[in-house]
């Protein structure tokens, strides 16, 4: 505790509904409400965005912090970086805090990148003396060499976070602050990003980076927490707090599931689609599953008159590829008769060997015997996987590692033959 360059001790966070600041007259008409004893703050007209959050951080360590959509990941970072103030609990920093919240934080659109580089490193502490000694390495990292004196309102949201990005890296600060703004950026600068906070962990600087990628939290943090409606529910690892993440994620889905069907859910037919669920062998719906987990799809469908021989498939892809699974009831011989009204449909899965990571489904449904298509969705039902980070590439196979050094090089032609052989042998 006492080496730690960043703690947390009980800090929450309380906002009030409907409350305006938004001009120099709203305020005051606010303060003479407060003197004349009319703005009396109702608990019912607040909400806590972060109740009781505990951590610390330590020299060189990386803290991931992740949550669904209002966990409250972004109040922590911006008390984190004093934009605001706890309502209960201290937070104590030691040194210089570098916060990249979000793109063009600190920019003005008016002046050129080489300006900003200048009025971005004062806002975040440096002398003009570092900046200039820091200048051309700045920019180099960046990589906006060609667009230095371009005024950055013209820049690309990718330029922006490399440019904001590089001068918060070179301000060497003992706490840097990252929000999902790398999002924004390509693959290569991704990587260039988690070397650049790799090497500043070397010298010392803690990170807190607040993303909805796991994959490249997992990268860069030894340890994680993870928030669920303004609480910490897990700090500790952060592979262990992927687990946490994704049951949080699950909870969220399905208590707040959001109108996944609409009336344009593909049904060009007499096929309307009811809804899509994966559930456990006990019936406890989920949002996300191991590799090796069995899984059941419940598919409901309103048929509008009866159709004697109906097909159904079930695909799955992942974001930005092609289908990794398609399940075709025909492909199985096996058609339904479907009466008029509600019908119900089940898949078993005995797994999904498929690497971690957010996958979609969509529902296809045909007439057998006219051969049309009466639904067709688009692929917008998630499963998230949680492959425990072993896996690499799209499917995640059984194997098994061995290794025998007694074929390698004939013993006699490198030592004295001995009795006996000597083996290994590891399994995963």
């Amino acid at each position: 505790m006492a080496d730690a360059v960043m703690t947390c001790r009980g800090v929450s966070k309380r906002f009030s509904l409907g409350a305006s600041h938004a001009s120099l007259a709203s305020g005051a008409a606010n303060l003479i409400r407060r003197i004349l004893g009319r703005d009396r703050i109702r608990e019912s007209d607040t909400f806590w965005a972060l109740r009781d959050l505990c951590f610390t951080v330590d020299p060189g360590e990386a803290l991931g912090i992740i949550g669904p959509n209002g966990a409250g990941k972004s109040t922590a970072l911006k008390l984190l970086a004093g934009i605001l103030r706890p309502d209960e609990g201290h937070i104590d920093v030691r040194g210089r805090v570098a916060a990249l919240i979000e793109v063009g934080a600190g920019f003005h659109g008016d002046l050129t990148g080489r300006e900003n580089v200048y009025l971005n490193g004062a806002i975040l502490g440096m002398t003009r003396r570092e900046i200039r000694s820091k200048f051309d390495d700045i920019i180099a990292f960046a990589g906006i060499e060609a667009f230095l004196d371009m005024p950055v309102k013209r820049y690309s949201s990718g330029m922006y976070a490399r440019l904001g990005f590089s001068v918060a890296a070179h301000v060497e600060p003992d706490v840097l602050l990252v929000d999902e703004v790398l999002s924004v950026g390509d693959a290569m600068f991704r990587l260039r990003c988690e070397e650049r906070m790799q090497a500043m962990m070397k010298s010392g600087t803690a990170v807190v980076f607040v993303t909805h990628n796991l994959e490249q939290m997992e990268h860069v943090c030894q340890r994680a927490v993870v928030l669920d409606s303004g609480r910490s529910v897990f700090v500790g690892p952060a592979r262990e707090a992927v687990s946490h993440y994704m049951q949080a994620m699950s909870r969220t889905f399905t208590d707040h599931r959001p109108d996944l069907l609409s009336d344009t859910d593909g049904s060009g037919g007499d096929v309307k689609l009811v809804g899509l669920r994966f559930v456990r062998p006990d019936g406890t719906e989920i949002a996300w599953a191991g590799p090796g987990e069995r899984v059941r799809c419940e598919l409901t469908l309103n048929f509008r008159r009866t159709l004697p021989r109906v097909v159904v498939e079930l695909n799955m892809r992942a974001s930005v590829n092609s289908n990794l699974l398609s399940v075709n009831s025909g492909r199985d011989d096996r058609v339904f008769a479907c009466p008029p009204g509600i019908n119900r449909f089940l898949l078993d899965l005995p797994e999904l060997p498929f690497s971690g990571g957010q996958y979609y489904w969509n529902v296809r449904v045909w007439d057998a015997d006219r051969s049309t298509t009466e639904l067709d969705t688009p692929f917008r039902f998630p499963l998230m996987i949680d492959d425990g980070g072993r896996a690499t590439g799209a499917v995640r196979l059984d194997h098994e590692w061995s290794h025998d050094t007694t074929s390698a090089v004939p013993r006699s032609a490198v030592q004295p033959a001995s009795s006996g052989t000597t083996s290994a042998e590891c399994r995963s």
